[in-house]
């Protein structure tokens, strides 16, 4: 088996849920409870697609006083899990606003995922009372597929690290085989994110939206 070397950085909002997915996928492990993160670095090693991967993460502070130093870890990424959480149409507003325009000033050609974390908040009562009285509501799955297309994204994945946990595996396994530019009909995911069909063919943009939907609804269920 091939062995290979992934460093993925994680981008988005503080309390986005980039700590909770990486601890899920590093230590399948989760807490309720908030530390901030300045920059963090995991290891982890999993075999993907025919590969043993040696997965290096980072976890990137959202704050502005990281602002000048946070593009420091850009440096040699091989994609970027760029992450927003569901539960706030503001942090998908500053994936374009503020995260992809980051990125791009520091790394031109290294691929994105689009990661919306906290799905579970999607139907989270008190999340849904909150937004309504801003006249919001959570993300849904088109509006997030939108901003992917209109950043470039290679893919869209959605995850929730407190009761979908397969979703943070599967959302790292998908950017590392986007990293390699294997991430085709050849490496067909079982995830609930996945662009491909059971056969292997790519899925239409109505399919996509409709998987995303039964899938996230069935994680959240688990």
């Amino acid at each position: 088996m091939e062995e290979c070397s992934c460093k993925i950085v994680l981008v988005g909002d503080s309390r986005c849920g980039k700590t909770s997915l990486i601890h899920r996928f590093v230590s399948d492990s989760y807490t309720q409870v908030y530390t901030p993160t300045g920059f963090e670095r995991y290891t982890a090693t999993y075999c993907v697609g025919g590969y043993r991967i040696h997965f290096t993460l980072w976890d990137t502070s959202g704050t502005s006083a990281y602002d000048t130093v946070r593009p420091l870890s850009y440096k040699d990424a091989s994609v970027f899990l760029l992450c927003f959480t569901i539960g706030s149409p503001d942090s998908l507003d500053n994936t374009i606003n503020k995260w992809f325009p980051e990125i791009r000033q520091h790394s031109q050609n290294i691929p994105i995922i689009l990661c919306g974390c906290q799905s579970d908040l999607r139907n989270d009562a008190e999340t849904m009372c909150a937004l309504a009285k801003l006249k919001k509501v959570p993300v849904t799955a088109e509006q997030a597929l939108g901003v992917s297309r209109q950043i470039h994204a290679t893919t869209y994945v959605e995850t929730s690290s407190r009761s979908c946990p397969r979703s943070s595996r599967e959302a790292f396994e998908i950017s590392a085989l986007a990293a390699l530019g294997k991430l085709n009909k050849n490496h067909i995911l079982r995830t609930p994110l996945s662009t491909m069909g059971s056969r292997g063919k790519y899925k239409n943009k109505d399919v996509l939206k409709e998987d995303l939907r039964d899938r996230t609804r069935n994680c959240i269920l688990m």
